[in-house]
């Protein structure tokens, strides 16, 4: 950051707007913007931080937002947006990633920025009527003589006393 970019007490630049504020207007920050107060307008900014008393009602741009108040109409966290246990945000959100603290309310259009990078962000869809597996029919031309398989499946299912059966023996030859 270089000292164009900090105030007058080296401080980055922040855009501060206390309970009881009102504010209406687009507001363009280069670094952050907390709101305790009421903005009614748009807002643009590297990072947003509204504090339990604060609310929003207008378009939100930013890399970064931390909701603890209102947010109303539309917000765009590119990187992360993170709502408060006492957070809401009622109307549409776009965001990077998002971490929702229980007790935050997330009502509205909501979608992620990754879907539009070619991440896929929805569940596979899943084919129906795909036709049965193959079953397995028996050559055997005379039903009623068993075979060498049948024969392997009754001893297996009869037991023999907490021996192995013949099917699993290794040392079982014929």
């Amino acid at each position: 950051m270089s000292d164009l970019d900090k105030g007058a007490g080296g401080q980055a630049s922040c855009a501060y707007f206390g309970e009881g504020v009102v504010f209406k207007g687009s507001i363009n920050a280069p670094e952050k913007v907390v709101v305790h107060g009421t903005v009614d307008g748009e807002i643009v900014a590297r990072d947003l931080l509204v504090g339990p008393t604060g609310t929003i009602k207008g378009k939100v741009s930013v890399d970064q937002a931390d909701i603890q108040g209102k947010v109303y109409e539309h917000i765009e966290a590119k990187v992360c947006l993170s709502l408060r246990k006492t957070g809401r945000i009622e109307g549409s959100a776009t965001y990077g990633d998002i971490e929702i603290e229980k007790g935050g309310v997330l009502s509205g259009d909501v979608s992620t920025i990754k879907g539009a990078s070619g991440i896929q962000t929805s569940p596979p869809k899943v084919q129906g009527n795909l036709p049965l597996p193959p079953q397995v029919v028996s050559s055997n031309p005379n039903p009623t003589e068993k075979t060498n398989i049948d024969t392997n499946k009754l001893s297996v299912a009869g037991g023999q006393g907490g021996q192995r059966p013949p099917l699993f023996n290794p040392d079982n030859k014929k």
